[in-house]
Protein backbone atom coordinates (compact mmCIF):
# COMPACT_ATOMS: atom_id res chain seq x y z
CA UNK A 1 0.00 0.00 0.00
CA UNK A 2 2.94 2.64 0.43
CA UNK A 3 4.51 1.78 -2.46
CA UNK A 4 0.83 2.09 -4.19
CA UNK A 5 0.13 5.57 -2.37
CA UNK A 6 3.38 6.90 -3.69
CA UNK A 7 3.61 5.88 -7.36
CA UNK A 8 0.12 7.81 -7.07
CA UNK A 9 1.25 10.84 -5.79
CA UNK A 10 4.49 10.94 -7.93
CA UNK A 11 1.91 10.92 -10.89
CA UNK A 12 -0.47 13.26 -9.79
CA UNK A 13 2.56 15.41 -9.09
CA UNK A 14 3.40 15.10 -12.57
CA UNK A 15 0.08 15.71 -14.04
CA UNK A 16 -0.24 18.66 -12.44
CA UNK A 17 3.40 19.93 -13.36
CA UNK A 18 2.53 19.22 -17.08
CA UNK A 19 -1.14 20.90 -17.38
CA UNK A 20 0.35 24.50 -16.10
CA UNK A 21 3.03 23.99 -18.46
CA UNK A 22 1.36 23.45 -21.87
CA UNK A 23 -1.54 26.00 -20.72
CA UNK A 24 0.56 28.69 -18.70
CA UNK A 25 -0.90 31.79 -18.21
CA UNK A 26 0.68 34.84 -20.62
CA UNK A 27 2.86 37.77 -18.93
CA UNK A 28 2.74 40.61 -20.57
CA UNK A 29 0.52 43.06 -22.66
CA UNK A 30 -1.08 43.14 -25.77
CA UNK A 31 -2.89 46.45 -27.26
CA UNK A 32 -4.23 47.43 -30.88
CA UNK A 33 -2.41 50.12 -32.49
CA UNK A 34 -2.10 52.35 -35.85
CA UNK A 35 0.37 51.06 -38.30
CA UNK A 36 2.92 53.40 -36.71
CA UNK A 37 2.39 52.11 -32.98
CA UNK A 38 2.59 55.83 -31.77
CA UNK A 39 -1.26 55.27 -30.24
CA UNK A 40 -2.21 52.82 -27.89
CA UNK A 41 -5.71 51.74 -28.40
CA UNK A 42 -6.95 54.36 -30.94
CA UNK A 43 -10.23 53.01 -31.09
CA UNK A 44 -11.47 56.80 -32.00
CA UNK A 45 -9.23 56.60 -34.77
CA UNK A 46 -9.85 53.19 -36.41
CA UNK A 47 -11.36 54.21 -39.68
CA UNK A 48 -12.01 50.78 -41.30
CA UNK A 49 -10.73 47.05 -39.98
CA UNK A 50 -8.17 47.60 -42.55
CA UNK A 51 -6.73 50.69 -40.09
CA UNK A 52 -6.33 48.24 -36.64
CA UNK A 53 -2.86 46.88 -36.03
CA UNK A 54 -1.79 44.01 -33.33
CA UNK A 55 1.39 45.42 -30.96
CA UNK A 56 2.75 44.11 -27.82
CA UNK A 57 4.76 44.65 -25.39
CA UNK A 58 5.97 48.29 -24.06
CA UNK A 59 2.67 50.97 -25.05
CA UNK A 60 4.19 54.56 -26.99
CA UNK A 61 5.19 55.89 -23.90
CA UNK A 62 6.71 53.06 -21.78
CA UNK A 63 10.22 51.85 -22.07
CA UNK A 64 11.28 49.10 -23.91
CA UNK A 65 10.62 45.60 -22.13
CA UNK A 66 8.02 46.91 -20.18
CA UNK A 67 5.25 44.51 -19.90
CA UNK A 68 6.98 42.76 -22.44
CA UNK A 69 5.34 39.37 -24.15
CA UNK A 70 7.53 36.19 -23.31
CA UNK A 71 10.12 35.52 -26.02
CA UNK A 72 8.43 32.78 -28.35
CA UNK A 73 5.95 32.42 -31.49
CA UNK A 74 2.43 33.45 -31.08
CA UNK A 75 -1.10 32.84 -33.00
CA UNK A 76 -3.77 35.60 -33.31
CA UNK A 77 -7.69 35.66 -33.65
CA UNK A 78 -10.30 38.38 -33.99
CA UNK A 79 -13.47 37.61 -32.45
CA UNK A 80 -16.76 39.70 -31.38
CA UNK A 81 -16.58 40.85 -27.81
CA UNK A 82 -17.95 37.61 -26.60
CA UNK A 83 -15.56 35.40 -28.64
CA UNK A 84 -17.90 33.04 -29.32
CA UNK A 85 -18.00 34.72 -33.61
CA UNK A 86 -14.68 33.79 -35.43
CA UNK A 87 -14.02 36.73 -37.84
CA UNK A 88 -10.63 36.17 -38.81
CA UNK A 89 -10.75 34.31 -42.29
CA UNK A 90 -7.22 32.86 -43.34
CA UNK A 91 -5.57 29.88 -41.55
CA UNK A 92 -4.48 30.01 -38.08
CA UNK A 93 -0.55 29.33 -39.08
CA UNK A 94 -1.07 32.51 -41.08
CA UNK A 95 -2.07 34.55 -38.07
CA UNK A 96 1.86 33.81 -36.48
CA UNK A 97 4.22 36.25 -35.14
CA UNK A 98 7.60 36.33 -33.03
CA UNK A 99 8.67 37.97 -30.14
CA UNK A 100 12.14 38.29 -29.18
CA UNK A 101 13.43 40.97 -26.50
CA UNK A 102 9.89 41.32 -25.22
CA UNK A 103 8.28 43.12 -28.52
CA UNK A 104 6.64 41.85 -31.63
CA UNK A 105 9.89 41.46 -34.73
CA UNK A 106 8.64 39.24 -37.14
CA UNK A 107 5.74 38.11 -38.70
CA UNK A 108 6.00 34.43 -40.05
CA UNK A 109 2.52 33.57 -41.22
CA UNK A 110 2.05 30.85 -43.88
CA UNK A 111 -0.71 29.82 -45.51
CA UNK A 112 -3.01 32.62 -46.88
CA UNK A 113 -2.53 36.40 -47.74
CA UNK A 114 -0.01 38.24 -46.25
CA UNK A 115 -0.98 40.43 -42.55
CA UNK A 116 1.30 43.73 -43.79
CA UNK A 117 3.46 45.30 -40.88
CA UNK A 118 4.27 48.70 -40.07
CA UNK A 119 7.65 49.45 -38.27
CA UNK A 120 6.83 50.61 -34.62
CA UNK A 121 8.52 53.96 -34.12
CA UNK A 122 8.57 54.47 -30.36
CA UNK A 123 10.51 50.80 -29.98
CA UNK A 124 12.01 51.02 -33.78
CA UNK A 125 15.71 50.49 -32.27
CA UNK A 126 15.01 47.27 -30.72
CA UNK A 127 13.37 46.34 -33.92
CA UNK A 128 9.72 45.92 -32.96
CA UNK A 129 7.23 45.99 -35.50
CA UNK A 130 3.28 46.20 -35.72
CA UNK A 131 1.24 43.53 -37.58
CA UNK A 132 -1.98 43.86 -39.26
CA UNK A 133 -5.04 42.10 -37.99
CA UNK A 134 -6.38 42.19 -41.11
CA UNK A 135 -4.51 40.54 -44.74
CA UNK A 136 -3.68 42.37 -47.51
CA UNK A 137 -7.79 41.16 -48.89
CA UNK A 138 -8.66 43.42 -46.53
CA UNK A 139 -11.45 44.87 -46.32
CA UNK A 140 -13.24 41.57 -47.49
CA UNK A 141 -11.14 40.18 -44.53
CA UNK A 142 -11.72 40.17 -41.21
CA UNK A 143 -15.35 39.70 -41.27
CA UNK A 144 -17.67 42.66 -40.01
CA UNK A 145 -18.95 42.03 -36.31
CA UNK A 146 -22.12 41.24 -35.07
CA UNK A 147 -21.71 44.17 -32.26
CA UNK A 148 -24.05 46.89 -32.63
CA UNK A 149 -21.41 49.05 -31.14
CA UNK A 150 -18.43 48.17 -33.78
CA UNK A 151 -16.60 46.07 -30.76
CA UNK A 152 -14.47 43.57 -31.56
CA UNK A 153 -11.91 41.05 -29.26
CA UNK A 154 -8.09 40.24 -30.35
CA UNK A 155 -6.18 37.40 -28.90
CA UNK A 156 -3.07 36.54 -28.38
CA UNK A 157 -1.68 32.95 -27.66
CA UNK A 158 1.19 31.18 -27.55
CA UNK A 159 1.91 28.57 -30.35
CA UNK A 160 2.66 25.65 -27.91
CA UNK A 161 -0.86 26.62 -26.13
CA UNK A 162 -2.66 26.31 -29.06
CA UNK A 163 -5.57 23.86 -29.20
CA UNK A 164 -5.98 22.03 -32.56
CA UNK A 165 -5.27 22.40 -36.19
CA UNK A 166 -3.16 25.20 -37.19
CA UNK A 167 -3.91 24.49 -40.70
CA UNK A 168 -7.37 25.27 -40.59
CA UNK A 169 -9.34 28.59 -39.62
CA UNK A 170 -11.52 27.24 -36.93
CA UNK A 171 -11.05 24.70 -34.47
CA UNK A 172 -13.80 23.01 -32.27
CA UNK A 173 -12.08 22.46 -29.14
CA UNK A 174 -14.95 22.08 -26.25
CA UNK A 175 -16.26 24.33 -23.73
CA UNK A 176 -14.22 26.72 -22.13
CA UNK A 177 -11.72 27.06 -25.29
CA UNK A 178 -12.97 29.59 -28.03
CA UNK A 179 -11.80 28.40 -31.62
CA UNK A 180 -8.06 26.67 -30.29
CA UNK A 181 -7.88 29.87 -27.82
CA UNK A 182 -8.18 29.01 -23.90
CA UNK A 183 -8.48 31.73 -22.48
CA UNK A 184 -6.07 31.33 -19.25
CA UNK A 185 -3.31 31.24 -21.89
CA UNK A 186 -4.28 34.17 -23.83
CA UNK A 187 -3.70 37.79 -24.00
CA UNK A 188 -7.26 39.89 -25.16
CA UNK A 189 -7.64 43.57 -26.20
CA UNK A 190 -11.34 44.66 -27.43
CA UNK A 191 -11.32 47.74 -29.80
CA UNK A 192 -13.65 49.29 -31.71
CA UNK A 193 -13.84 50.74 -35.18
CA UNK A 194 -16.01 53.09 -36.91
CA UNK A 195 -18.94 51.28 -38.91
CA UNK A 196 -19.73 52.19 -42.80
CA UNK A 197 -17.04 54.19 -43.95
CA UNK A 198 -15.52 53.44 -47.52
CA UNK A 199 -11.93 53.02 -47.78
CA UNK A 200 -9.02 51.58 -50.19
CA UNK A 201 -6.16 50.12 -50.30
CA UNK A 202 -2.92 52.27 -52.05
CA UNK A 203 -0.70 49.64 -53.87
CA UNK A 204 2.89 51.23 -54.12
CA UNK A 205 5.81 49.56 -55.87
CA UNK A 206 9.28 50.04 -57.02
CA UNK A 207 11.25 49.10 -60.16
CA UNK A 208 14.77 49.38 -61.32
CA UNK A 209 15.10 49.84 -64.68
CA UNK A 210 18.53 48.68 -66.13
CA UNK A 211 18.94 50.23 -69.82
CA UNK A 212 21.71 48.15 -71.09
CA UNK A 213 19.24 45.63 -72.53
CA UNK A 214 16.64 45.83 -75.18
CA UNK A 215 14.15 46.30 -74.24
CA UNK A 216 15.02 47.61 -70.58
CA UNK A 217 15.05 45.41 -67.73
CA UNK A 218 12.27 45.90 -64.90
CA UNK A 219 13.40 44.08 -61.73
CA UNK A 220 11.61 44.88 -58.52
CA UNK A 221 13.00 47.39 -55.75
CA UNK A 222 13.07 45.40 -52.04
CA UNK A 223 12.86 47.31 -49.01
CA UNK A 224 13.11 50.71 -50.78
CA UNK A 225 11.42 53.23 -48.12
CA UNK A 226 7.76 54.63 -49.00
CA UNK A 227 5.96 57.60 -47.18
CA UNK A 228 2.72 58.29 -47.24
CA UNK A 229 1.12 61.52 -46.32
CA UNK A 230 -2.76 60.97 -45.15
CA UNK A 231 -5.68 63.77 -45.12
CA UNK A 232 -4.99 64.63 -41.79
CA UNK A 233 -1.43 65.52 -42.58
CA UNK A 234 -0.01 62.74 -40.86
CA UNK A 235 2.87 60.60 -42.46
CA UNK A 236 3.91 56.98 -42.59
CA UNK A 237 6.93 55.03 -43.12
CA UNK A 238 6.56 51.68 -45.01
CA UNK A 239 8.80 49.84 -47.17
CA UNK A 240 8.35 47.52 -50.19
CA UNK A 241 8.52 43.80 -49.45
CA UNK A 242 11.20 41.09 -50.35
CA UNK A 243 8.84 39.14 -52.52
CA UNK A 244 8.02 41.86 -55.48
CA UNK A 245 8.88 45.17 -54.43
CA UNK A 246 5.56 45.95 -53.79
CA UNK A 247 3.85 47.71 -50.06
CA UNK A 248 -0.33 47.45 -50.02
CA UNK A 249 -1.29 50.32 -47.54
CA UNK A 250 -5.03 49.78 -46.42
CA UNK A 251 -7.96 51.05 -44.45
CA UNK A 252 -6.93 54.30 -46.02
CA UNK A 253 -10.34 56.88 -46.38
CA UNK A 254 -11.70 59.71 -48.39
CA UNK A 255 -9.48 62.74 -49.14
CA UNK A 256 -6.14 64.02 -50.44
CA UNK A 257 -2.64 62.32 -49.96
CA UNK A 258 0.39 62.43 -51.21
CA UNK A 259 2.90 59.18 -51.39
CA UNK A 260 6.77 59.49 -51.60
CA UNK A 261 9.30 57.08 -52.99
CA UNK A 262 12.70 57.09 -51.04
CA UNK A 263 16.22 57.17 -52.85
CA UNK A 264 19.22 55.10 -52.40
CA UNK A 265 22.27 56.45 -52.75
CA UNK A 266 23.48 55.84 -56.50
CA UNK A 267 20.35 55.72 -58.16
CA UNK A 268 17.63 58.49 -60.14
CA UNK A 269 14.34 58.93 -60.94
CA UNK A 270 13.38 57.02 -64.12
CA UNK A 271 9.71 57.19 -64.28
CA UNK A 272 6.09 57.27 -62.72
CA UNK A 273 3.00 54.93 -63.74
CA UNK A 274 -0.10 55.46 -62.00
CA UNK A 275 -3.05 53.08 -63.26
CA UNK A 276 -1.40 51.77 -65.93
CA UNK A 277 -0.50 55.43 -67.13
CA UNK A 278 2.83 56.74 -67.73
CA UNK A 279 3.77 60.39 -66.19
CA UNK A 280 5.96 62.56 -65.75
CA UNK A 281 9.03 60.99 -63.74
CA UNK A 282 8.86 62.37 -60.04
CA UNK A 283 9.75 60.92 -56.65
CA UNK A 284 6.28 62.38 -54.82
CA UNK A 285 2.44 61.67 -56.21
CA UNK A 286 -0.36 63.52 -54.90
CA UNK A 287 -4.06 62.82 -55.20
CA UNK A 288 -7.99 62.96 -54.20
CA UNK A 289 -9.88 59.39 -53.70
CA UNK A 290 -13.60 59.60 -52.59
CA UNK A 291 -15.35 56.45 -52.49
CA UNK A 292 -16.37 54.76 -56.03
CA UNK A 293 -13.39 55.45 -57.09
CA UNK A 294 -10.46 52.87 -58.49
CA UNK A 295 -7.99 52.25 -55.75
CA UNK A 296 -4.63 54.09 -56.84
CA UNK A 297 -1.84 51.72 -57.99
CA UNK A 298 1.51 53.54 -58.27
CA UNK A 299 5.11 52.44 -59.76
CA UNK A 300 8.41 54.05 -59.25
CA UNK A 301 11.05 53.50 -61.39
CA UNK A 302 14.63 54.30 -60.59
CA UNK A 303 17.86 53.66 -62.47
CA UNK A 304 21.22 53.26 -61.58
CA UNK A 305 23.73 55.51 -62.40
CA UNK A 306 27.20 54.67 -63.64
CA UNK A 307 29.76 56.61 -62.61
Amino acid sequence: MKIFKTVGVCALATVALQVPQAHAAVSGAIFTTIVDGTIVNANTQYTSKCAVYLDGGPGAHAPAGAAGLPDGDYYFQVTDPNGKTLLSTDPVSNRRFQVSGGVITAYTGTGGSVHPTGVDVPHASSGAITVSLATTSCPTDFLDTPNGGGVYKVWVTPVTSFVGDPTLVDNSCGGGCYHGFIPSATKTDNFKVQPNLATFCLSVAKQLVDTSTTPPTLTPGFGWPITLTDPTGTSNNFFTNATDGTVSICGQTAGNYTVAEGLLPGYAVYGLIVNGVSLPPQTIYSFSWAAGQTAPTVVFQNQLQLF
